[in-house]
């Protein structure tokens, strides 16, 4: 069986730096203020998923292209570890300069690329990360555009896309399930030695 041809991922995606944390301080002109929901490295969850978000206010506007939309795919600049497929629509979010977003295009299969990027691309990455021997390591924008991603049918791309988001929400699921093990457990053991010190 031949190996799929590989592209480049800035031959199949956008990919866009996040905006720099500009912040006002709280003496500054609010006047023509405008205010964004702001998404940071530390909003994103190992599940797909955001924590939450913050605030972010600016003098100036920011362009379209740089809110967050659905199917967009966030990635840490620095000491990347997962890649955070966007399921719904947010309105007036913008991500921090800490982050890249990845737009993919219409051939390909959003969950699919998010996928590989999590799951080998951060391998890729990591041997071509900037100030590796530093305890903080930061991949730029140019190798990002550099991966090479597998061309394989957009079925296919479905396929293992959606095995990925139901890994996601399994292991989610588990993990609840491990913490209502250890609450019982812990019930269980203080009723008992409650019970053993009153008698």
């Amino acid at each position: 069986m031949m190996a799929p041809r590989k592209v480049e991922l800035e031959k199949i995606a956008n990919i866009f730096n996040g905006v720099p944390d500009a912040r006002l301080s709280g003496k500054a002109n609010t006047a023509g203020v405008i205010t964004y929901n702001f998404i940071q490295p530390n909003h994103l969850g190992i599940f797909n998923n955001l924590h939450s978000t913050s605030e972010i206010k600016r003098h100036t506007s920011v362009d379209d292209s740089y809110f967050v939309r659905k199917d967009d795919i966030l990635i840490k600049r620095l000491n990347p570890d997962l890649a955070t497929l966007i399921i719904e629509d947010m309105s007036n979010t913008v991500v921090s300069s800490n982050l890249f977003i990845i737009r993919v295009f219409k051939d390909y299969y959003p969950a699919y690329i998010a996928c590989l990027l999590e799951n080998q691309g951060m391998t890729w990455l990591n041997s071509h990360i900037v100030g590796s021997v530093a305890a903080i390591k930061s991949i730029s924008a140019k190798s990002l555009a550099m991966l090479d991603i597998p061309a394989i049918d957009y079925d296919k791309q479905k396929t293992i896309g959606q095995m990925w988001l139901l890994y996601k929400k399994r292991k989610k699921l588990l993990e609840k399930m491990i913490e209502e093990d250890q609450r019982l457990m812990a019930a269980v053991i203080n009723s008992i030695t409650t019970g053993a010190k009153e008698e």
